[in-house]
């Protein structure tokens, strides 16, 4: 006989990489199906969860509870969305209920909260207890809220310690009633209220005011109470007399929260130039990929200032007089900014903006919008690879090279190479465009797994800009310090400026110096939490750590043996603009980084002011470097070439000609051709002296002959698990178990041997972070199937045989940074 019972497996967002099964009531099964939310019981707890579908296979050691309601479909996977998220999953070995969290909007999820009431009984015992006793202090408590019930969270907070015993035992004597209330999400949707007229009622007798209004509306039909109240002078009541006496009525309508635009018209050009050769080329090759309605997947390598740019807006505007939807990546928000402007000022379609720098309303309306097919085209960060568009025929990754498009925290996913697994489910175009493209990008292009277009000129026939290599060992400044700026660079700034023409200083580095050492007894000042000295900010006078935050007010003297000879070494960009200032009085400044861009809005307002022309030297971090178009910009000077060189890091040679590269193409844009000078310690590194010439094919070449020699991507792929800790201890012992899983794996899978290396564990180049101490074991192998599968069985049989007591464990596949 069969069960006529219907079981789901649901998802939640939990850190547990498992699913749950749950019964679904009689009167539910019609509303449940794949990618619906569903709130369901889950301990002490009410959480949203997502049905996965079917439930294939039934626990045995626990009951099966029912789902408590299906929440509404807005909010919800379709089918294609679903099978994208369980891919991230299980490719990146991550938490499927943690993967949906990220694909929504932050907010709208539902969840339970624990309240407490006072009950009769209760009262009758608040006059009988001791005046100090804890039970009596809770009693009043909840009888001071009066009919409120009183939430366990807020309890909790004011009486730490054993607050739960003590309420269980007055709960078994009857004394407070336990309920479970379901919070509201913390974003919901907008509502605007509007007036419509509807009849003027038989002996209804207006006054001229109300005659004017209701003309108005007559005429428009319906308009927004706020309009109205915009145009007419004591409209609120004169609305509210002619809305008792019946002759219009307040209808509320949803409205959608829209970005602010403010700024956009800083970059608003006019009309583009006429394509040039290269550009037709690769649009000629976009279209016909466009026609097929296939997965093809592009590399779009284009020098800096090539017209890259224009081959998507044109992409794009085929894509969408096809029917089908766009979606294009950048990975920073500040450059959101100058793509709005440029694509408002050329299409008609709608667009939206998805991305982390908008409020938590306004990025829910603009989740909505695309939801609900109103957008043709999604501009966004990283995360916007889960736009929820309905058709996506083309799908484009501006600067893939960049790091920044894989997440570093919760799920681990690189939106890259996402874009390129969406497109291939949707039968959707990809392009990925960069001028300076990502190793592992540029030899699969050369491999034939991409078609690579290539843009190798500037348009409108313009120069790329002349670029001088300055040896710092040659440079003498004040005594034994060496200069902040060398002699070219210091005299070709001031000329420039002199000039009128616009300049940018890079130095990825932010703060007014690196580190604050004691001269008389070796004290430098330390993060508690962090492998790392504190960075001094001028100013607030504190020491900072830019990785977990810690602050410290600036002392006068050393704490260690009270000595003011505390000297500040190194430079940030704050000690940077200080300089400037000094040297260039007259000359107006601004810095761009994060210190100063946490406000919303603060990246588009510095920008805007440089491309206005408020601005003349634009001091910053990488920030500055990514396809930012300035065409008054002709000088560009680097401060530390090296930085990047000196990170323990397989990667370190190529983001250092990526950087210089980039931050070189700033200059030049314009009529007026462009310099850039590249200030270093080591002005021999290949990576600086081909970032000089531009040559990134001979770059290339060099840099694949090191990964291949030291089996490195794109000829093998990575895993890094990686451990953390409070305690050293037990992260050592979590480690020795690892290592010891992996070892007896390695024995009794022998086809494991000769397919997976395996690198530690060893402590990690930033042994502590945030208090956390960290160690990290690096899996690669050549064949991906073997690879994974080895990572799963290692995870498996931590997970079974080793409680993670203290020690959270990091799956990283494909990392991208690794320190």
């Amino acid at each position: 006989m069969t069960d006529p019972k219907q079981y789901i497996e649901v998802a939640l967002p939990l850190p547990v990489r498992k699913t749950f099964t749950y019964e679904v009531p009689a009167d539910l099964q019609a509303e449940v199906s794949p990618g619906k939310r569903v709130l369901v019981p889950f301990g002490r707890r009410i959480l949203t969860g997502f049905v996965l579908g079917p439930a294939q296979t039934l626990p045995t050691h626990t009951a099966i509870l029912p789902l408590r309601q299906v929440l509404d479909g807005e909010i919800s996977f379709p089918e294609k969305s679903l099978k994208l998220l369980l891919w991230v999953s299980r490719y990146y070995l991550q938490p499927i209920g943690e993967v949906m969290k990220i694909a929504l909007p932050a907010g709208v999820q539902v969840r339970s909260r624990e309240t407490l009431a006072l009950t009769t009984p209760g009262e009758e015992a608040l006059a009988k207890l001791p005046a100090d006793s804890p039970e009596r202090k809770l009693l009043q408590e909840l009888k001071d809220r009066e009919e409120k019930a009183a939430a366990f969270s807020s309890l909790r907070k004011k009486y730490p310690g054993s607050l739960r015993p003590i309420l269980e035992r007055m709960k078994g004597k009857g004394w407070v009633e336990r309920k479970e209330d379901l919070e509201r999400a913390q974003v919901r949707g907008k509502k605007v209220n509007w007036v419509r007229f509807r009849a003027i009622p038989e002996g209804v007798r207006l006054s001229a005011e109300q005659e004017e209004i209701l003309d108005f509306l007559r005429k428009a039909g319906e308009v927004p109470v706020a309009e109205l109240k915009a145009r007419y002078k004591n409209a609120a009541p004169l609305l509210n007399r002619l809305r008792v006496r019946g002759v219009v009525e307040i209808v509320p309508k949803e409205a959608f929260r829209e970005p602010s635009w403010e700024g956009i018209e800083d970059w608003l050009d006019g009309p583009p130039s006429l394509l040039t050769e290269d550009q037709k080329k690769a649009l000629d090759k976009i279209y016909a990929a466009l026609r097929s309605r296939s997965f093809q997947p592009f590399l779009l390598h284009g020098v800096t200032g090539s017209g890259k740019t224009e081959v998507y807006l044109r992409a794009i505007e085929e894509t969408v007089s096809r029917g089908r939807q766009a979606l294009l990546l950048v990975p920073e928000i500040s450059l959101t900014g100058q793509l709005l402007a440029y694509f408002h000022s050329r299409i008609q379609y709608p667009m939206a903006v998805l991305h982390s720098g908008l409020s938590a309303g306004e990025r829910y309306d603009e989740w909505r919008r695309v939801r609900k097919g109103l957008a043709r085209l999604v501009i966004g960060a990283r995360s916007a690879v889960f736009a929820p568009l309905d058709s996506p025929g083309m799908i484009i990754v501006d600067e893939e090279h960049d790091p920044s498009y894989k997440q570093e925290d919760k799920v681990r996913y690189h939106a890259r190479d996402l874009a390129l697994v969406r497109g291939k489910m949707e039968n959707a175009v990809v392009i990925l465009g960069s001028a300076t493209p990502s190793l592992e990008s540029y030899h699969n292009a050369l491999e034939g797994k991409f078609q690579l277009l290539s843009l190798p000129t500037r348009i409108d026939g313009r120069p790329l800009p002349e670029i001088q290599i300055l040896d710092m060992r040659q440079e003498q400044g004040e005594g034994k310090e060496k200069p902040v700026f060398s002699r070219a660079l210091r005299e070709s700034l001031q000329e420039s400026l002199a000039r009128k023409e616009q300049g940018l200083l890079f130095l990825n580095r932010r703060g007014f110096s690196t580190f604050a050492l004691c001269r008389d007894c070796g004290f430098v000042y330390r993060c508690p939490n962090c492998s790392v000295s504190l960075t001094y900010h001028l100013p607030d006078k504190t020491f900072r750590c830019h990785y977990c935050d810690h602050v410290l007010p600036a002392p006068d003297r050393c704490p260690e043996c009270a000595s003011p000879g505390v000297h500040l070494f190194g430079i940030g960009t704050q000690r940077l603009e200080e300089e400037i200032k000094r040297m260039l009085p007259q000359v107006p400044v601004s810095r761009m980084d994060r210190d100063t861009t946490t406000r919303k809005g603060s990246h588009q307002k510095i920008l805007g002011q440089v491309r206005r022309g408020d601005v003349n030297l634009l001091i910053g971090t990488q920030m500055i470097t990514k396809g930012h178009d300035f065409p008054r910009v002709t000088l560009v000077g680097v401060l530390a070439a090296d930085l990047s060189l000196n990170i323990p890091d397989f990667r370190a040679g190529e983001r250092t000609f990526q950087l210089l590269t980039q931050v070189a193409g700033r200059a030049g844009r314009g009529d007026l051709p462009g310099k850039v000078f590249i200030q270093s310690f080591t002005p021999q590194h290949y990576s600086i002296r081909m970032a000089q010439t531009q040559d990134f094919a001979a770059f290339y070449q060099q840099e694949i002959q090191f990964r291949r020699e030291m089996s490195y991507p794109p000829f093998v792929r990575l895993i890094n698990l990686r451990l953390e800790s409070n305690s050293e201890s037990k992260l050592r012992k979590y480690a020795q178990a690892l290592e010891a899983r992996v070892q007896e794996i390695f024995k009794g899978e022998k086809k494991y041997r000769g397919e997976v290396d395996v690198l530690g564990p060893a402590m990690a180049p930033l042994a502590r972070l945030k208090g956390k101490h960290r160690c990290q074991m690096l899996l690669k192998g050549k064949k991906w199937d073997s690879l994974h599968e080895f990572t799963e069985r290692v995870i498996a049989r931590m997970e079974e045989e080793i409680p993670p007591r203290g020690v959270k464990l990091t799956i990283d596949v494909d990392p991208v940074h690794m320190l």
